[in-house]
């Protein structure tokens, strides 16, 4: 218990004489500042990221075919975009286009 004090006392002592002149002060309050927007803007990040999804909304505009491609990995899209391909081959011309 006695170091603990003695710990405290010599941190306040330090801060003290650290705070004493008005340079370190103003130092010391444009950083709170600056720390305090940051914090304030990470949580606001947070609490929209949160919000989204709880929602449910997306925040890319893939279709959920692409994302279900894109999380299976390369070999499946690669494997996906040939099969895209060859059913846009097969599929006979509407009436009246041009082939």
């Amino acid at each position: 218990m006695g170091f603990k004090r003695l710990a405290l006392l010599g941190l306040g002592a330090a801060g003290a004489a650290y705070f004493k002149k008005k340079e370190n002060r103003d130092k010391a309050k444009a950083a709170f500042e600056d720390s305090k927007v940051k914090v304030s803007q990470m949580v606001d990040d947070a609490k929209k990221s949160y919000d989204n999804y709880k929602t449910g909304e997306k925040t890319t505009d893939y279709s959920h075919e692409d994302d279900k491609m894109m999380s299976e990995g390369a070999q499946t899209s690669v494997q996906y975009y040939n099969e895209q391909q060859e059913d846009q081959e097969e599929k006979p011309p509407r009436p009246g286009t041009p082939e």
